[in-house]
């Protein structure tokens, strides 16, 4: 399953104005001497070109757009491919500021893997840039949790949600485990940076 993983960030500085940190993640298809194929022959797959393009949301978002579209239709049954597209497709809209259209792929998404940690955490970061923290608690808090390398963005999509919701106490927490999972993870020292702690 080729996707794209973003958390969203509430240190909203300009140069993260967009809130979404995307990270591609390929499948590792290694040949005998360790080198990365992409594909046997030809142009890579179009749902690869869609992560692609959902790695680097904010250049060319519309032709990306277009690609994950194609993505989505040539994935015919294939569930998992077909989610991953959509929720690429996703952060591209959302990048374009087309949150409803967003939104609704990751609804979409989230129906056809309700279990994927990914998805989950990267259509968090959706609802939570759509002004529905709640909706991004309940989804964060019912799927299970992502590998190791990715919990980081998971903790912090609960903190920011918890933030947006004026719960303070469970966001500080979860930034603690952010910086746990990830030591100096950027956004999350800088909304820390908004707390005082009582006795520190």
């Amino acid at each position: 399953m080729t996707t794209s993983i973003a958390c969203a960030s509430r240190a909203r500085r300009p140069a993260l104005l967009g809130g979404l940190l995307a990270l591609l993640v390929l499948p590792a298809m290694a040949s005998p001497a360790g080198t990365y194929v992409r594909t046997i022959e030809g142009e890579a797959p179009v749902s690869e070109r869609c992560a692609e393009a959902a790695a680097h949301a904010g250049r060319h978002t519309a032709s990306g757009i277009a690609v994950c579209t194609a993505a989505i239709w040539d994935a015919g049954r294939r569930t998992k491919t077909k989610a991953a597209s959509l929720t690429n497709r996703a952060l591209l809209y959302r990048s374009a500021g087309d949150v409803e259209s967003a939104v609704d792929d990751c609804r979409r998404a989230l129906a056809l893997v309700p279990d994927h940690p990914e998805t989950a955490v990267t259509c968090s970061a959706v609802y939570i840039n759509s002004g529905a923290p709640r909706a991004a608690v309940n989804l964060l808090e019912s799927a299970p949790l992502p590998a190791p390398g990715l919990q980081y963005r998971y903790y912090h999509n609960l903190a920011l949600a918890h933030h947006d919701l004026g719960e303070y106490a469970q966001a500080y927490d979860y930034l603690q485990k952010t910086l746990a999972a990830k030591p100096g993870f950027a956004p999350a020292v800088e909304l820390k940076k908004q707390y005082r702690v009582a006795g520190e």
